[in-house]
């Protein structure tokens, strides 16, 4: 087997994707992919893109048109609260995360929206909870190999990510070491 190696991380920026490392056994974290809301010196945030929960949010969600949008787990924080990012430049609070994408906003203006069909489900993604760092821990994290940092494949596209393969496919447009790792198999005995 080929030795783990991941170089020193560059400092991450919100937009940009964490991937947890081959071996990481973290119910939470195993070869997630992790979409980076917020990085400052006070601490980080963001949500689990390969983690869909088998609910639909008019099943939860008041208000909330019947539709077939599924619902993420963003991660173990939070898990009480509904978390969106979009494409909706126009809706009011809501904050630029990387190039045309969006978290947050205006809850009901966004219903209003969908049920005028002025905006379609494909521009929103929903999440249950959150993943987040207090100040220093994501370094820390980093520092200790947890986590590589990516900038997001210029065909990625947050709105739409398959659970079972993101982290794989992520891996493999690194090139290199990183596509050695895709192959990894996930307990280290089964090699």
């Amino acid at each position: 087997m080929i030795p783990l190696s991941i170089d020193k991380q560059r400092t991450p920026q919100k937009g940009d994707l964490l991937l947890s490392e081959p071996f990481l056994m973290d119910d939470n974290f195993t070869r997630s992919v992790i979409l980076l809301c917020e990085h400052s010196d006070e601490g980080s945030f963001g949500f689990i893109l390969n983690n869909t929960l088998d609910l639909r949010l008019h099943e939860f969600a008041n208000g909330f048109p019947e539709t077939e949008a599924t619902v993420g787990y963003g991660g173990p924080v939070d898990r009480n609260q509904l978390f969106f990012i979009h494409r909706i430049p126009e809706l009011e609070g809501s904050v630029l995360i990387a190039k045309e994408l969006y978290i947050g906003g205006n809850y009901q203006e966004m219903l209003q929206l969908l049920g005028e069909e002025k905006i379609q489900m494909s521009d929103i993604r929903f999440f249950i909870g959150y993943t987040g760092w207090g100040e220093g821990q994501l370094q820390n994290e980093l520092d200790e190999k947890t986590w590589i940092v990516a900038t997001p494949p210029a065909s990625f596209s947050a709105m739409k990510t398959s659970d079972d393969t993101l982290w794989k496919d992520i891996l493999n447009d690194l090139g290199g070491k990183y596509k050695l790792m895709a192959e990894y198999p996930l307990n280290p005995a089964d090699n």
